[in-house]
């Protein structure tokens, strides 16, 4: 039996995207039979609080929930931790304080990727709910690498972005169609304002923006730490034993 490390979905943040994180790593994972895919749990727990309302000072912390999540997780065996939503990881280092395996950071993971694939784009555009733009993780993550992060003008923001997310007829709702169109709206008018690269920055996003459909080039933070969950898995990564390995450097 392969010695595989067990993947653990911190999920809920939202609800669709967890399944689509945990679809995208069975897909990624190189198989010819059953045996061969990497143990995966998942907590889909959706009483998670809005962090949207939170990183806005608008409602209660999530973290106490996200940490009896995680710790959930590592009781049941999980070696390595991801979690489906951009804006949770505003809250990652005080999850990780709480716990003895790695909490992948798909932030840090998405610009890696984006310098290392695209390292001639000087712009990148971002499409994310307003507080993942206001709190500055991606911002300061490309900063370092000297890369100029654009996003949408308020308007666009509001009346296209955070509709096609959050409204009636919004993704969150359940609707995928004219949210995919608002969204690639917004896409399009990143790259007049020069960006060579636009970040799906919202896990909803990710379920509506699709390479396959784009004029312009879409990077996918789920795909990009799912792909380094199943490395990191197929190669026995993760659990206490690394976690106090890395610690010790």
């Amino acid at each position: 039996m392969a010695d595989f490390s067990m993947i653990g979905i911190l999920g809920g943040m939202g609800p669709e995207a967890t399944n689509q994180l945990c679809a995208l790593i069975t897909a990624l994972t190189p198989v010819t039979r059953d045996q061969d895919h990497i143990p995966v749990i998942t907590y889909n727990n959706p009483q998670i609080p809005d962090r949207v309302k939170a990183v806005s000072g608008e409602s209660e912390s999530p973290v106490p929930e996200m940490i009896r999540t995680a710790q959930v997780l590592e009781q049941a065996g999980a070696d390595v931790l991801l979690m489906p939503c951009n804006l949770a990881h505003f809250y990652l280092a005080d999850v990780q304080k709480a716990i003895c395996i790695p909490l992948l950071d798909m932030i840090q993971e998405t610009v890696k990727f984006t310098i290392e694939n695209y390292p001639r784009a000087q712009t990148v555009g971002i499409i994310a709910s307003t507080p993942t733009i206001e709190c500055g993780i991606y911002e300061r993550a490309f900063r370092r690498h000297d890369r100029l992060l654009v996003s949408p003008d308020t308007e666009d923001q509001e009346s296209k972005v955070m509709r096609a997310i959050y409204g009636q007829d919004g993704i969150k709702c359940g609707h995928k169609t004219r949210p995919r169109a608002l969204l690639m709206e917004v896409g399009q008018a990143l790259v007049a304002k020069g960006a060579e690269i636009i970040i799906a920055g919202c896990t909803e996003a990710s379920l509506v923006m699709k390479q396959k459909n784009s004029p312009f080039i879409v990077i996918d933070p789920m795909e990009v730490v799912a792909r380094v969950a199943v490395e990191k898995a197929l190669r026995g990564e993760g659990g206490r034993a690394s976690q106090g390995a890395s610690a010790s450097k």
